[in-house]
């Protein structure tokens, strides 16, 4: 069986969450930054995009 995911969360959306976390020291990046870089700060606060694969893991690999 395959499995799909949803579309990837878009930046604005990504970022209006990650602005209700970040610290004032990411303030900056979180406000400007682009695709990768709102994926990095992300990390940082255990945010990730919804609908997006993590890099590394493809359908039907996990973790362990």
């Amino acid at each position: 069986m395959k499995e799909f995911m949803s579309d990837p969360e878009p930046d604005s959306l990504f970022r209006a969450r990650l602005l209700r976390v970040v610290d004032r020291k990411d303030l900056h990046v979180t406000l400007f930054g682009l695709g990768d870089q709102l994926d990095n700060v992300g990390r940082r606060y255990d945010r990730f995009r919804t609908g997006v694969p993590l890099k590394g893991l493809g359908a039907g690999q996990s973790r362990t």
